[in-house]
């Protein structure tokens, strides 16, 4: 394969410059294009073998359908979006070209891709799939094949759960109206963490968050199962018998097994790191 050129739409953002730097120090060209670029996304897509998009979810089913056309089926058309159903739909619709559903599990300030996540989602083509596999292992990256739906209904818990209950206990704390300096001198180091996990995702794009709650059609089913689980959680921690609570922690404790220690050791690099 001769020389490739990446042409990253949404290039002039944190996540488009972060993988601009990586596709570059790999050898290929990269050629951006951006809302407020000189290179339109059409000159963009006739240049390059590869035609990444790096915009929000929505942003990215439109370009597809108006950019879609111009693809040829030698091309590679792929996204780094945060959900792949629709995304992925409307590549397949709009294009010819090969397609690959891309999600790197990680934001734009990772020192590196060494051992981190990414998730591809191999729609369309072989040759394509093989390359952008053994772009990311040569970065060290863990790459995982996964459906498009079983991708979104995994993201549902990892980011949309996880997202909602970091904004729920960030809107509790502020309903008690505790400022974090006023909490700070007295937390654990687990508690410590999540205040600096609120404090994280406030940091960034708020959009970026609402995005990764509501726009993915199965997270409201997963927040209402948890909601479930959360009642039943309660009734069993609060009852006034401890041998059951107790009974009922171990059951839970028996399900994860071997990781409770591998978790352990892990959690505590994680919190020693936190005071250094």
């Amino acid at each position: 394969m001769s020389k490739i050129t990446i042409g990253i739409i949404g290039g002039t953002g944190v996540m488009g410059r972060l993988f601009e730097k990586e596709f570059l120090s790999a050898g290929f060209d990269v050629l951006i294009a951006g809302r407020k670029t000189t290179l339109t996304y059409n000159d963009l897509v006739r240049q390059s073998q590869v035609v990444i998009l790096s915009t929000p979810v929505k942003s990215a089913i439109e370009i597809a359908k108006k950019i879609g056309t111009i693809l040829k089926k030698d091309q590679l058309f792929m996204d780094f979006c945060s959900l792949k159903e629709d995304v992925v739909a409307s590549m397949l619709e709009n294009s010819c070209a090969e397609v690959c559903g891309t999600h790197p599990m990680f934001g734009p300030f990772v020192d590196s891709l060494k051992n981190q996540n990414v998730v591809i989602c191999p729609c369309r083509g072989k040759k394509w799939t093989d390359w952008v596999e053994k772009f990311f292992k040569s970065k060290g990256a863990v790459v995982t094949k996964m459906d498009p739906l079983e991708h979104d209904k995994n993201m549902a818990i990892i980011q949309g759960l996880t997202h909602f209950l970091t904004i729920s206990l960030a809107k509790f704390i502020q309903e008690k109206n505790i400022l974090p300096d006023d909490i700070s001198s007295c937390s654990t180091p687990i508690f410590r963490l999540k205040l600096d996990l609120i404090g994280r995702l406030f940091a960034q794009d708020t959009h970026l968050y609402s995005t990764l709650i509501s726009e993915n059609r199965h997270t409201q089913k997963v927040v209402d199962e948890f909601l479930n689980v959360f009642c039943k959680t309660k009734e069993k921690m609060f009852i006034n018998n401890e041998e059951k609570k107790v009974d009922f922690l171990e059951e839970i404790k028996k399900y994860y097994g071997d990781f409770c220690d591998i978790a352990l050791k892990e959690s505590n690099k994680v919190l020693n790191k936190l005071y250094d």
